[in-house]
Parts: C-alpha cells; sequence; structure tokens
C-alpha cells in the first residue's frame, strides 16, 4: 500500500498500486478505517510510510550443499531420504 493522501481531518489514504485497493486510516485514539475500493480482498496488503516500497518476492533455492557424512547418516536412520540415494 502506498500513501497517497491525507484529508483535512488528518485521516490518511492509502492505495494498492497493484489490484486498486483504496482505504483511509484515522489512526488511535479514535482509530477508523473505511473502504472506498476493495481491489483485490484476498491479496497481502502492506505498507509503510518509510518511503519503502515491497515489490513483488521471489523464492531462490539455496545453493546445494554437501551433508557431512554423520548427518547423511542420522537422516537415514530416521528414514529421511535426503537425496534419493538411500535403499
Amino acid at each position: 500500500m502506498v500513501l497517497s493522501g491525507t484529508t483535512d481531518s488528518g485521516a490518511e489514504e492509502w492505495a494498492c498500486p497493484t489490484c486498486g485497493r483504496r482505504i483511509v486510516f484515522r489512526w488511535p485514539p479514535n482509530y477508523e478505517k473505511l473502504v472506498l475500493e476493495y481491489g483485490d480482498a484476498n491479496a497481502v496488503h502492506v505498507g509503510g510510510k518509510g518511503g519503502l516500497r515491497v515489490g513483488s518476492v521471489a523464492v531462490i533455492p539455496a545453493a546445494a550443499t554437501e551433508v557431512p557424512a554423520a548427518e547423511h547418516d542420522w537422516l537415514r536412520d530416521n528414514g529421511i531420504d535426503w537425496d534419493g540415494t538411500s535403499a
């Protein structure tokens, strides 16, 4: 969510540039939230006022690492076929 403006009453308007969700927040002690446009109600929205934008997130597998023999044996002994070589 991106802070897109502040109303005369001090409430903040936030918008999602991806799905179009728009909300107005009034912070405590008089907390209030008003949804102006629902956008994608199933999306996870985050935001902040520090100038940081969160973009898409990619999952990248870690580089393959060698499992020490003792740990490999423990995995095998406990029924875990770590690398597909256990019989």
